[in-house]
């Protein structure tokens, strides 16, 4: 998915208690754990850089990978305000998932917020793998997040709406869940509307697409596939093997040094 210039516009005001210092902490203790000397970390999908510019507030050089220009704009101004952070320390490329190519191997790949659920195919997944495990240096360590098969079908999603608003708009977001479980996907139908605070005339838009929640055993085989060794999974942001409560996981794993 592509975030719209509407979406992106909302996005940070959607997502402002979201705790992008604590998952950046962490990932980068379950990278550390694997590869201690990593420096050097790709975050793809990194939407408007908040969670990119905290991995670098941990040390790292990052890039920052996403596929909407409005999104990287975003994040460009997001570093570009963030005085503490060296502007040679983080970069952000255009870029897909399953085909970006760093000029030089990194560490440590990191994609959160399920963007590997946007994926929706097993090709698809598989090229995405193929491309990070491109992408690492040997030894590097590979993290991903997404919604937990198990979890989803114990507690299937439900209609979502959110509110909010600052001193220049108030935006209204209701989310459409449609349950595909022999595909392993929820269709999302999601209706933004925004009000501009001056003009007081409100703007409605629409998206659908789909989401694909995973399951280990599935992510496990294509991880080897793709030539990865040492895959651990874990309920997100806990030390602890995903169950059927959980309904947020990631997986790690590596490249063979």
């Amino acid at each position: 998915m592509i975030y719209t210039d509407k979406v992106a516009q909302c996005y940070d005001l959607f997502y402002r208690d979201k705790p992008y210092r604590e998952e950046a902490e962490y990932a980068s203790e379950l990278v550390k754990a694997r590869f201690s000397g990593a420096k050097t970390l790709l975050d793809l999908g990194c939407g408007t850089g908040m969670r990119s510019l905290e991995f670098a507030r941990l040390g790292y050089n990052v890039c920052g990978v996403d596929q909407s220009s409005s999104m990287l704009l975003a994040a460009r101004q997001h570093l570009a305000e963030a005085p503490d952070i060296p502007a040679a320390q983080v970069e952000f490329r255009s870029g897909d998932v399953t085909s970006f190519r760093t000029q030089s191997g990194c560490d440590a790949i990191v994609s959160l917020f399920h963007v590997f659920c946007y994926l929706t195919t097993l090709e698809e997944l598989g090229q995405a793998f193929e491309c990070a495990f491109a992408n690492l240096n040997p030894g590097g360590v590979f993290l991903f997040d997404y919604w937990h098969g198990p979890g989803v079908w114990k507690d299937p999603p439900g209609v979502r709406s959110k509110v909010v608003e600052n001193g220049d708009l108030r935006a209204e977001r209701r989310v459409v869940p449609e349950h595909l479980a022999d595909k392993h996907l929820v269709k999302l139908t999601v209706t933004l509307r925004v009000t501009d605070n001056d003009s007081a005339v409100p703007d409605e838009t629409h998206e659908s697409y789909a989401i694909r929640y995973w399951f280990t055993e599935e992510l496990e085989e294509a991880l080897k596939r793709s030539g990865f060794t040492g895959v651990r999974h874990y309920s997100w942001m806990e030390q602890s093997d995903p169950g059927e409560q959980s309904w947020l996981a990631c997986t790690i794993a590596a490249k063979p040094g």
